[in-house]
């Protein structure tokens, strides 16, 4: 009976052989967009995660006249301090009867997520009026780090 022969890999082979068995265990912090929203005396409440295709991400209702899209894109390198985001791209649209009319586009370039921000850390409040009677929308966003 034969004994096989041990197993030889260099020094850097066994500790990327670790390291890798470690990865499962590891837990990455993402980012996710929270947003409240103010209308017609109600509150909305909108999440929205990474988006890994900008034209797939849907416009959410607002109450009966507003819509909102927001589309959160990863940078395409990290540090691994933290998630590192390229921008926030935020769309507000009025509902007209033809079509959803676009009232606000803001961008944030490389904006930093927070752990545990407060409400509007990263917008501030906004009011934005309808162009027919005049209906107001307040909203404000974070931009959190959260764990996976």
């Amino acid at each position: 009976m034969s004994h096989p022969l041990p197993l030889r890999l260099p020094r850097a082979a066994w500790i990327g052989a670790l390291v890798l068995l470690g990865l499962p265990s590891l837990a990455f912090a993402s980012a996710q967009l929270q947003c409240t929203f103010d209308v017609n005396s109600e509150t909305h409440h909108t999440v929205h995660d990474l988006a890994s295709d900008p034209y797939t991400v849907a416009a959410v209702p607002v109450g009966n006249r507003f819509r909102f899209k927001a589309i959160v894109l990863p940078a395409a390198v990290s540090d691994g301090a933290g998630p590192a985001i390229e921008s926030v791209n935020m769309y507000v649209y009025y509902n007209t009867r033809r079509q959803p009319m676009i009232l606000q586009h803001v961008q944030y370039l490389q904006p930093v997520p927070q752990r545990n921000p407060p409400p509007g850390a990263l917008t501030g409040r906004v009011a934005l009026y309808s162009p027919l009677l005049g209906k107001e929308l307040q909203y404000h966003c974070a931009l959190a780090e959260v764990a996976p």
